[in-house]
Order: C-alpha cells, then structure tokens, then sequence
C-alpha cells in the first residue's frame, strides 16, 4: 500500500544513494573536466529530495527554502559551464 510513510522511506534511501555518489564523485582517482558541475548537480538533487520529503511532512516553508537552495546550486552550475564556455 503506498503512504506518505512509505513515500518519505523511499526518498530517504534516494538521498542515501545521492550521497553515496557523491562520495564517489569528490574522490575520484582522476580528476574529471566536469567534477565540480557534477557536484553541484548532485548537491542540487539532494536538496530537492530533502524539499519533497519536507513537502511530504507539510512541512512547506522548509520545502521551499530547499528548493531555494537547490535553485542557487544550479544558478552555480550554470555560472561554471559559461565560464569555461567563455575562456
């Protein structure tokens, strides 16, 4: 039976395996020409499953302000890409 319960378990494993690969990424043997986009990438999914579950508990002014901060990390990744565009 699907419940709220349930779906705030299942984002709860998603943000444990979004940290998992985030671990991964910030350790790579080799560093990759888009390391830090990913991370930011990463850390903007992350936000935005911890908005969902917030969002899950009613928990809306915490939610958004999650979403706020996931916006700011993509506004960060856009900043990154254009940068290396422009050089």
């Amino acid at each position: 039976m699907n419940t709220s319960t349930e779906a705030i378990k299942q984002l709860q494993d998603a943000i444990q395996k979004v940290q998992a690969s985030q671990d991964v990424v910030d350790n790579l043997i080799a560093v990759h020409d888009y390391q830090d986009v990913t991370s930011l990438v990463i850390q903007s999914a992350e936000a935005l499953l911890h908005s969902a579950i917030a969002f899950m508990q009613s928990e809306d002014e915490n939610a958004l302000d999650l979403v706020d901060s996931a916006e700011d990390l993509l506004e960060a990744m856009y900043n990154v890409i254009e940068g290396d565009l422009d050089s």
